[in-house]
């Protein structure tokens, strides 16, 4: 199993402790999330944690195309590649924090999608097309073949679509009930065949939360271990949301716009468990949740059943409970060994 951890950067000294903790502890990868106004650099703590490892992967996780121009993305990319080649992979999605944060809206897929052809375009040295203006890199003793590869987050399938058309694999949060895990699957396997794709060759890292407590029945009175917010991000068709929820989960969600209640609320889960419980929402949560939740030894099982189900490459952030950060790269790295 490989499990790359999501977290927040910090500084420079910090990313470079739990790097190398990470790498000891048996991590495929450290996933570092882009949200300036919340964390430190996405880059800056890219090339910390690159630096004093051999082997450990870093993935964005994840950036958008808001924010930064494709040539300042292409550039900061093929830097990285040069500190550690081979080691270095970019998640994008729309767009989270980083822009409702400062007052920006997520990206439409259109210009996702020709933002991620543009990237690849310059990584390869090639000709971009963005926004209606062409440039190409005029960079020198740049290795053309030591490219990234471009990994979507999506929650819903128009998402995952375009993902499959121009990207290299997808970072799905779209549930874990048997019937979303096999809709995720329909949905790849049908737009490979659409794009004449190689269905082996498209990677699929399944995104989850995992919160380590006393008990998983006590972990779930003060979180959902869900990525329900997601669910009424952009459109909500084609989610597999029962009609009548969706003006509910809005509702539960109406206050995630906000980076003091979003990320520093320590009752921000039990809030949320709460309102899921008031407005009916529990129990079909509960159903489509990964349930990482627990203590380590109820997480391996919950992850060694979806493992079972071929359910292997995994980006999980932590969702508050037991640990700092070097304890849940320590836990997550025994797990990835079981």
């Amino acid at each position: 199993m490989n499990i790359c951890y999501n977290l927040m950067p910090g500084s420079w000294s910090e990313m470079t402790r739990l790097a190398t903790l990470a790498e000891q502890a048996g991590l495929h990868s450290i996933g570092i999330a882009d949200s300036p106004l919340i964390a430190r650099d996405l880059f800056v703590a890219s090339a910390a944690c690159l630096q004093c490892t051999d082997q450990l992967n870093v993935f964005s996780a994840v950036t958008n195309p808001v924010t930064r121009h494709p040539s300042v993305m292409a550039t900061a990319a093929m830097s990285l590649c040069e500190i550690a080649p081979g080691r270095v992979a970019m998640g994008i999605a729309t767009g989270d924090s980083a822009l409702w944060g400062v007052g920006l809206k997520p990206a439409k897929i259109a210009v996702l999608r020709e933002y991620i052809l543009a990237l690849k375009a310059l990584l390869r040295g090639q000709e971009a097309v963005w926004q209606g203006n062409t440039f190409r890199p005029h960079w020198t003793n740049v290795d053309q073949h030591n490219c990234p590869k471009v990994y979507v987050a999506c929650s819903g399938p128009k998402v995952l679509r375009m993902a499959v058309e121009v990207a290299d694999g997808v970072i799905p949060a779209m549930g874990y009930a048997p019937e979303n895990i096999a809709n995720v699957r329909s949905l790849i396997d049908t737009a490979c065949e659409d794009f004449d794709r190689d269905r082996t060759a498209f990677d699929v890292w399944w995104y989850a939360d995992v919160t380590v407590g006393s008990s998983a029945e006590a972990v779930l009175s003060a979180s959902l271990g869900s990525e329900s917010q997601w669910l009424v991000m952009g459109g909500t068709e084609g989610k597999l949301i029962p009609v009548d929820y969706i003006p509910l989960l809005r509702e539960m969600h109406a206050d995630g716009h906000d980076l003091q209640v979003s990320y520093q609320d320590p009752e921000r889960g039990y809030k949320l468990v709460e309102r899921a419980k008031k407005l009916g929402l529990y129990d079909w949560l509960l159903t489509r949740s990964p349930r990482l939740v627990g203590t380590p030894a109820e997480i391996g099982e919950r992850l060694k059943a979806l493992e079972a189900q071929g359910l292997d490459n995994w980006c999980l952030w932590q969702d508050g409970g037991e640990g700092g950060p070097a304890d849940i790269a320590q836990l997550l790295g025994s797990l990835s060994k079981r």
